[in-house]
């Protein structure tokens, strides 16, 4: 799968190591594209199909892909430096730590859309999303409604919810579950794997997608920067 995934994506086949642990998740170390390592959770592998954990490294290999384990290590020293010599506050503003995690958000959207371009079936990258709104139970994915979903999301508007979700790397599984919908008829994706296409599919392009997808992972009025590309 990690052969496959880095062929697709141009990058170096990563080291894959499977840790016991079972919470649901996985995660990249990587100093450049040509030797990263991908760490994935047991209760991850053993909650998704075989096309899903696919979707799983694909998305890893996104990060890679994209660099952001550079970018992020960069922030994360910076940030401990400025910490250890109490001046973090003077050096760098609240501002500036709100804009880092929008672009760490950004950045995971980025990575789901690797993970759907290396997907052997659109359905299974955005099946891993749903799962991961859902508690991995099995066959719930089947059951989410996505219009119910959007009605759900102006539920993440509310201040609490804004407060919360400022600060976390990741968007809500809610969030990531619309806009792999919204990437799976944009015509980037089937520029990469044009197999995939189904006749008659009515396509966006990839700036109508954008600014889709940053209307859904906004959290605050005023963000409308979009994806990354």
């Amino acid at each position: 799968m990690a052969r496959d995934c880095a062929k697709r994506l141009g990058i170096g086949v990563p080291n894959v190591y499977i840790i016991h642990d079972q919470s649901i998740n996985a995660s990249t170390y990587a100093s450049d594209t040509v030797t990263p390592t991908i760490v994935i959770h047991s209760g991850m592998v053993e909650r998704m199909t075989p096309g899903e954990l696919k979707c799983v490294i694909g998305h890893e290999c996104g990060h890679v892909h994209n660099e952001h384990i550079v970018y992020q290590s960069i922030y994360n020293v910076l940030a401990n430096l400025l910490t250890d010599r109490n001046i973090i506050i003077q050096l760098l503003s609240a501002s500036n730590v709100v804009m880092f995690y929008e672009w760490s958000r950004a950045a995971e959207i980025t990575c789901d859309r690797a993970a759907m371009i290396c997907a052997d079936n659109i359905e299974d990258a955005i099946n891993v999303n749903k799962k991961l709104a859902y508690g991995t139970f099995i066959n719930r994915q089947d059951e989410v409604n996505i219009d119910e979903l959007r009605r759900q999301l102006d539920d993440l508007s509310t201040i609490a919810s804004v407060a919360t979700e400022l600060y976390n790397t990741h968007p809500s599984s809610i969030r990531r579950v619309l806009t792999s919908e919204e990437f799976s008829h944009c015509e980037l994706l089937y520029q990469w794997r044009p197999e995939l296409k189904k006749p008659d599919m009515i396509l966006h392009t990839k700036e109508e997608t954008d600014a889709l997808c940053a209307k859904y992972v906004a959290v605050l009025k005023d963000e409308r920067k979009g994806v990354e590309e």
